[in-house]
């Protein structure tokens, strides 16, 4: 793929299918080996350190509905992959350093796993011993889909490009009937833009075009490439897309190919363009394309992941055998507190690829490697019965179960108080933040209790004090009140208020959240009354509590304050 210009859209139109009976079930792996981050590339469906594609994207596909973006992985392949996914797909990625295999039972990402297996882009030869296994994997019933790119993009320098790499791969003559162009200097079917691509075949029992579970593409949309190559074929190739302007039914300048061998299933395409997107998190350069609404690319790539997984059932993908789990700590019937350790066994003919655990049906946390725990917090959970339950997988993505596992959550709730120096008995403000002169211990006015309080305004004239404490309300608070006692002095009569005090919770920048409460001379009595106010919603936040009173250019009204808490369990 070379850089083109994009026309950029504030709207981008996703393949949004509910699954099809197709793609139940079907699990497609997606090399990542083979130097698919190499250069300006990132044909990688997620990869938590750039350069290296983790085998499971993260966070979990089980999380992705019909609304996920495409941004859910961070990879260049990401909206093909979550696409897949949406249509009922397992993917996973092949890392770097993982062996290619077929029919090993060492391995756990065996080939034979695997329903289809994607290969973006390769710019490195594969061995030997892969290509034996690629080949074997196909002539056994597996789905191989070749994504290339023009000839000359040799991205790692290592004097091997994709259309030879494919080429080499699949031998000569081509055991597929497939051949990519590998000639860079042929602009003709070498090294050519064409978009959109729209020269599709008549053929209309074509899984691709005509018949294939997402739809058939639009007449103006088709493909969209930028620096692809091209297809000759013979034997069982068939072409469903040529270059525009060739004539349908040629053998070369074919854009789209699918073929047989034994009794699985291959297609092939010319361009990355159709497959990569705009984004990735590794500062790469790529471009929208498989969910790029000016072309039919996702809808035609997805129309042939679904007819390569549904090849013969006697080679990849041909494990259904569900792996085993069952949790052995906690024990069922018993009573946890704190912090405890979720504990599960899983063993499978295969392998184990991964152990879910759900606490009252909601998935909690992954463990891909043995022995599988999980550290459960029980204190953010409500004192009464609860529901555990593991879920095991492997690689062809069989499902199994643990028993229910019912246990009894009971934890002291204990209370805290958050504010320092809550009665002003030290003498000083701090923690508090105040206006000089209020903390005071004179008989002008009485404390609630012991010798100290907060005395705001009484001057009788234009005048302005505060109070302020910043506190950080944790996040697993379950209940947070504030309260103080409050006396109001004031020589003002009637129903006006004239002088006021305002009790808020402000940010750290002193932006008001929200004001509690508005207290005035009106509100003016004898002795101290208790505030009480609640203010869970902060949880999690540092806030600062904040007192104002304001007071008029004549007649003195007094607030007093003392005995804060800010209690939290």
């Amino acid at each position: 793929m070379t850089r083109r210009y994009l026309l950029i859209f504030t709207v981008a139109i996703a393949l949004l299918v509910s699954p099809s009976l197709f793609a139940q079930q079907k699990s497609v792996l997606f090399d990542a080996g083979h130097a698919q981050t190499a250069g300006n590339a990132d044909w990688t469906l997620d990869e938590d350190s750039c350069g290296i594609a983790q085998r499971y994207p993260t966070p979990d596909q089980a999380g992705i509905t019909s609304s996920t973006a495409e941004t859910y992985w961070s990879g260049g392949h990401s909206a093909m992959g979550v696409d897949l996914v949406k249509k009922g797909f397992h993917v996973e990625s092949l890392p770097t350093g993982a062996r290619i295999s077929y029919n090993d039972a060492t391995n756990p990402q065996d080939l034979k796993n695997y329903n289809v297996f994607v290969v973006p882009e390769p710019n490195v030869r594969f061995t030997t011993a892969e290509v034996t296994a690629i080949r074997s994997f196909v002539q056994n019933g597996g789905g191989l889909l070749m994504i290339a790119d023009h000839a000359g993009a040799d991205r790692n320098s290592d004097g091997w490009e994709p259309p030879e790499i494919f080429n080499d791969l699949m031998g000569s003559p081509s055991i597929f009937g497939i051949t990519y162009n590998a000639l860079s200097t042929d602009k003709t079917g070498g090294w050519f833009d064409d978009h959109p691509d729209v020269n599709y075949t008549n053929d209309t029992s074509s899984p691709i075009i005509w018949t294939g579970p997402y739809g058939s593409p639009s007449s103006t949309k088709g493909l969209g490439l930028f620096g692809s190559t091209s297809m000759t074929i013979s034997g069982a190739a068939v072409a469903h897309i040529w270059k525009t302007g060739v004539a349908k039914g040629s053998t070369s300048l074919v854009t789209f190919a699918t073929s047989t061998y034994g009794t699985g299933r291959v297609a092939g395409v010319g361009d990355s363009s159709i497959t990569e997107d705009a984004t990735n998190g590794c500062g790469h350069t790529t471009y929208l394309g498989y969910n790029d609404p000016s072309y039919d690319n996702g809808l035609l790539i997805a129309n042939a992941v679904a007819w390569l997984a549904n090849g013969s059932t006697g080679g990849g993908g041909t494990d259904t055998q569900a792996p085993t789990v069952s949790i052995t700590a906690p024990s069922g019937g018993t009573t946890v507190s704190g912090t405890v350790a979720i504990n599960a066994t899983a063993s499978d003919n295969v392998g184990v690829s991964k152990v879910e655990f759900y606490v009252d049906g909601t998935l909690k946390s992954t463990d891909t490697t043995a022995p599988y725990s999980y550290s459960w917090n029980t204190t953010t959970y409500a004192n009464s019965s609860h529901t555990l339950v593991a879920k095991a997988y492997d690689a062809a993505n069989n499902i199994g179960t643990s028993s229910n596992v019912t246990v009894t959550v009971s934890n002291t709730t204990s209370q805290q108080q958050l504010l320092g120096n809550p009665g002003f008995e030290t003498g000083t403000a701090s923690p508090w933040t105040a206006t000089a002169g209020i903390i005071d211990n004179s008989t002008g006015e009485a404390a609630h209790s012991g010798s100290w309080k907060a005395w705001l305004d009484g001057y009788g004239s234009s005048h302005t004090d505060s109070l302020l404490q910043t506190v950080t309300i944790p996040s697993t608070a379950t209940s947070a009140t504030l309260s103080f006692w409050l006396h109001i002095d004031t020589a003002e009569t009637g129903t006006t208020a004239y002088d006021t005090l305002k009790v808020q919770i402000r940010n750290t920048s002193g932006t008001v959240l929200a004001t509690l409460a508005t207290y005035s001379n009106v509100n003016a009595a004898s002795g101290f009354t208790q505030k009480s106010f609640s203010v869970l919603t902060y949880k999690g936040q540092t806030v600062q509590v904040y007192l104002v009173g304001v007071e008029d250019t004549t007649l003195q009204t007094s607030f007093v304050v003392d005995d804060f808490a800010l209690n939290v369990q």
